[in-house]
């Protein structure tokens, strides 16, 4: 979300609330009842058809989600018969140019860094009726949130996820830009698995990302969701280290089934500005102490004390692979035991 600079949302600013994904048995019941149509009602409150003519070579097959300032439509492109995912702006904003600029901003990244592990945003245009659109690869899978309320998450999970999401967002680092809000929302996890059998994850969502040139820019506004926000963050001066502490609080609900902390905004900004949370051991007692320490670290209020999103990444992949190696070694114990 946006928060502005007096801790009140900021709902005349671009909120990167649309989930522009869906499961796969979602999909595939959604796309096996549609047919193409020539003109597609858009959500809004002017109800005004859409050709899908005027969208280039893409066809509308159907709604996926809809948000507060844009909806996002299954959508195939008609040369390759390719499904994609298809966001349009609201018509409303259209006039705005700069929501317009922000609702392009996530292809812009998206053209600067090439990352398996980034959402990958081919197209950014204007159609003939003057509607902002950008043309998304289509996942199958669910974001992270929904993966968290179901339960309890197993470590060998979490090391992968990780090491995944800071593989992705130290490719941004490299590249001059800051994501600015980590949260379980902003990452999706694919039904298809990486090749050692682990959770395959993508980093979504740049709407309120930065140019690390940029971040400290006085533009009245503070990017980020306030329960993920590094403490700088709140001061509206955001660097590379607020995704490690963003990073940090997701690793942290993910070990512990919750928020570091709960409040209000004023409480909130407090807290994360103040206050360390209790140790993730204290509601999981399988931790692993290297594992633990470094959350704890990417928690640290002073950004000097945190690691970078590098050796971050080192880590949990170093982790991940001990653990594996560990689980497979206690497998063929078991299996000889048995012969």
């Amino acid at each position: 979300m946006i928060v502005s600079a007096d801790g009140c949302p900021d709902v005349g600013a671009a909120q990167p609330t649309v989930s522009v994904h869906v499961s796969g048995g979602i999909a595939a019941a959604a796309v096996s009842c549609m047919t193409r149509s020539r003109s597609v009602t858009l959500p809004w409150s002017s109800g005004s058809p859409l050709d899908d003519s005027r969208l280039g070579n893409y066809v509308i097959l159907g709604l996926l989600a809809k948000g507060g300032t844009s909806s996002v439509y299954i959508a195939e492109h008609i040369p390759t018969s390719k499904r994609v995912a298809l966001k349009l702006l609201d018509p409303m904003f259209a006039n705005r140019p700069e929501l317009v600029e922000r609702f392009f901003h996530e292809h812009t990244i998206a053209r600067a860094i090439r990352h398996p592990g980034l959402l990958d945003i081919q197209v950014s245009d204007i159609s003939a009726t003057g509607v902002p659109y950008i043309v998304m690869e289509l996942l199958d899978g669910e974001n992270l949130g929904a993966l968290v309320e179901r339960g309890q998450v197993a470590m060998e999970a979490i090391l992968a996820i990780g090491t995944q999401i800071a593989s992705a967002v130290a490719s941004m680092h490299r590249n001059g830009y800051i994501h600015c809000d980590i949260k379980p929302d902003n990452v999706f996890v694919l039904y298809e698995q990486t090749r050692e059998g682990w959770p395959q994850v993508k980093v979504i969502d740049f709407g309120v990302s930065r140019k690390i040139c940029d971040a400290h820019a006085d533009d009245g506004t503070i990017a980020g969701t306030p329960m993920y926000m590094a403490p700088e963050q709140w001061r509206g001066t955001p660097a590379t280290k607020s995704d490690v502490y963003g990073l940090g609080c997701l690793l942290y609900e993910l070990c512990t089934g919750d928020q570091p902390f709960h409040g209000t905004l004023p409480q909130l900004m407090l807290l994360h500005g103040e206050q360390l949370p209790q140790r993730p051991s204290t509601y999981r007692s399988e931790m692993n102490s290297t594992f633990e320490a470094l959350v704890m670290r990417m928690l640290a209020k002073d950004p000097a004390m945190r690691p970078t999103m590098d050796e971050v990444e080192y880590t949990l992949a170093r982790l991940a692979w001990h653990r594996r190696s560990r689980t497979n070694t206690d497998l063929q114990s078991r299996i000889g035991a048995m012969a």
